[in-house]
């Protein structure tokens, strides 16, 4: 987390020496100055945008997407066509070059009316030049200061460097308080700058988004902030919404139980091993598992686990898939299997939901949440436990069917336009507490 920004971090940081050696350049320092006055000319065009202006950090589009970068996704796609919102969308760095360039979203942008991607195109005389762009690429800050957005969004937490000291009502995404209740599944840097830089949001935040009840009330419960700032703004109906199912991975068996998820601690995978373990002593004929997901950090000792499960061969790891083979693997799975310990919300038991996949998860509060009634609920921690509802599912046909057609209606209560109208209602609420008091002259 805290070398999330490298690049944008080294232009950031430019020196003393990188000034002179412009001014050294008087071609460059010329077209330089002449660059940031058109900038700043633009920006303040932009002040007079007469809908809400919210400035939104997109910097997690930047990454291989994962649950905060669909989340985000969701909610631009889902507001690009409204006519009452102004989206100013800000890259990891708004100078561009070509020669020096940044590189592309691991997605194509959502369009619309209301989105607009703030980014200037250096001049071909400093496009050439480091130097220039990294002095160039200093004032952005600056830049986005000037467009004088009545709220700044962060989806991930805390705002990026290119907001640092931009007025405008703070509005920040927490989707879980992990670092508090499963330490031990993070990187002590991690941990370090989720705690530093968590601080420093909830000091600066006007409002508070939570995706869950449930980390809702785990923010009350570690004080750090009180129930009547946060706002609970559920998720949509998944990831895969609207997507078509595609043919499935190469070398998948025609049953199986699936679990989707990056290999990690907190996923609980070495259990979920053990559960399969039992099952296949239970069961004259098994599903096997297929596991979706990359391998995560502190997965050395489960890397050998699943190395043994496939040389047995009834396990199958595909690592990370295309969006329409997930959704083909959610549509054909015999069960979702979901043993998690900890989550801010839980995406997979919605994807599995909506595809019509029966569902066994964690006895945990925010699966609960989001799964009702439409799930099987077993400990985490007891892999017999598990496996016994598991079991329950693979020779059950009516409570498979149950499960499904429970899931179905539960889906009904996940919606992204709904996500999408209560966020900007929060940014509503957020820019009308930043507002001076009128003065009625009474």
């Amino acid at each position: 987390m805290a070398r999330r920004f490298p690049r944008t971090r080294r232009v950031y940081h430019g020196s003393v020496d990188t000034a002179r050696r412009l001014r050294s350049l008087p071609r460059q320092s010329a077209a330089a100055v002449r660059f940031l006055g058109i900038c700043k000319q633009r920006a303040e065009r932009r002040q007079e945008e007469p809908r809400l202006t919210v400035g939104v950090d997109i910097s997690p589009l930047w990454e291989p997407l994962t649950g905060v970068g669909w989340y985000l996704y969701r909610l631009l796609e889902h507001l690009a066509d409204r006519d009452d919102v102004r989206l100013r969308l800000y890259p990891p760095t708004i100078v561009l070059s070509r020669e020096f360039p940044y590189d592309d979203p691991t997605v194509e942008l959502p369009s619309g009316p209301a989105l607009e991607v703030v980014s200037y195109d250096l001049p071909e005389v400093l496009a050439v030049d480091h130097v220039a762009v990294n002095f160039v690429r200093r004032w952005e800050a600056d830049l986005v200061s000037r467009d004088e957005n009545q709220v700044l969004f962060a989806p991930n937490y805390f705002l990026p460097r290119l907001f640092n000291k931009v007025p405008g009502a703070l509005v920040a995404t927490i989707h879980d308080l992990g670092f508090r209740k499963v330490p031990w599944s993070l990187r002590e840097e991690t941990l370090n700058s989720l705690a530093k830089k968590l601080d420093q949001t909830l000091s600066g935040a006007s409002l508070l988004i939570t995706v869950s009840n449930t980390v809702r009330d785990e923010l009350v419960s570690y004080q750090y902030a009180s129930e009547e700032q946060i706002r609970v703004v559920h998720h949509g109906a998944g990831l895969l919404e609207g997507l078509e199912a595609g043919e499935l991975p190469a070398g998948v068996p025609p049953r199986f139980g699936l679990h989707v998820g990056t290999l990690e601690p907190r996923k609980n995978i070495s259990s979920l091993l053990a559960c399969w373990r039992l099952l296949r002593d239970r069961m004259p004929d098994p599903p096997a598992l297929v596991l979706c997901g990359r391998f995560g950090w502190k997965a050395q000792e489960l890397e050998a686990e699943v190395a043994a499960a496939e040389k047995e061969g009834w396990l199958q790891h595909l690592g990370y898939v295309p969006e329409d083979q997930l959704a083909g693997l959610y549509s054909q799975a015999s069960v979702v299997v979901f043993p998690t310990l900890y989550e801010g919300f839980g995406l997979p038991a919605l994807e599995a939901m909506a595809a019509g996949a029966p569902l066994v998860c964690s006895d945990i509060p925010v699966l609960h949440e989001v799964a009702g009634r439409a799930a099987l609920f077993a400990s985490p921690e007891r892999p017999e436990e598990m496996a016994s509802q598991i079991h329950r599912v693979l020779t059950d046909e009516s409570l498979r069917r149950e499960l499904i057609a429970l899931g179905t209606r539960r889906l009904g209560e996940f919606d992204w336009n709904r996500t999408a109208d209560q966020t900007l209602a929060v940014w509503r609420e957020a820019a009308e507490s930043r507002r001076p008091p009128i003065d009625t002259g009474g």
